[in-house]
């Protein structure tokens, strides 16, 4: 025997009998009804990038403030095997300082965050801009990361500028840790992912205009 199965039409093609723009109309009105259901979400989340990218500066000087050079010849010269004995208040200041050069770029990686998901509250999801800003949040994360990488190797240099440090412990010691190759990663997959819904994006914008 045979089974007559009924197709179902597909979603986002139009049905017979209806025209083209019943179904720019429909795809226009599926962006407000999920703004509506995303928009604590959008909220919540620009909220934590503004607490993050403060957040980062503050638990650092935290951790670091006051500046005691004695406390760290012991760890340091644990860590490196070396002898850190003289390490002065100058040094760790501009380790300090140094490091929270880093901060530029969290900082910006939180303002893109903050902008996406305001393009997101304002029900451009689907949109060019709003892939153009996810995308932006990639490369200002992947820049962290490698901004990270340098500053804490120049962080280095800087800690052990009175000592004569081995030079292969100089080059590999933290030199990428498993946290930045994680954090490359993720920032790689939004990159990916904002170029394609970027191409989806503008794919849609022609077909609207076609139609």
């Amino acid at each position: 025997m045979v089974e007559i199965v009924r197709l179902r039409p597909v979603a986002g093609r139009p049905r017979r009998g209806e025209p083209p723009d019943a179904i720019v109309d429909e795809n226009s009105r599926a962006q407000p009804a999920l703004r509506s259901r995303i928009t604590w979400l959008c909220r919540f989340v620009q909220w934590a990038a503004v607490a993050w990218s403060l957040w980062v500066p503050v638990s650092f000087l935290w951790r670091w403030l006051p500046v005691d050079p004695a406390g760290l010849v012991g760890p340091l010269g644990y860590a490196l095997k070396t002898d850190m004995t003289g390490l002065s208040a100058t040094q760790v200041e501009w380790f300090l300082a140094l490091t929270l050069v880093v901060w530029i770029p969290d900082l910006a990686v939180g303002y893109c965050i903050w902008r996406l998901f305001g393009t997101y509250l304002q029900g451009r999801i689907f949109t060019v801009e709003a892939a153009i800003w996810m995308l932006r949040v990639g490369v200002c994360g992947f820049a962290a990361v490698a901004a990270d990488m340098i500053i804490r190797k120049l962080g280095l240099l800087v800690l052990t500028s009175h000592v004569q440090l081995r030079l292969s412990t100089l080059l590999t010691f933290q030199t990428i840790l498993p946290a930045d190759l994680l954090r490359m990663l993720f920032s790689l997959f939004v990159i990916a992912l904002a170029q394609i819904f970027k191409a989806a994006a503008e794919l849609a914008d022609d077909h609207a205009k076609i139609i």
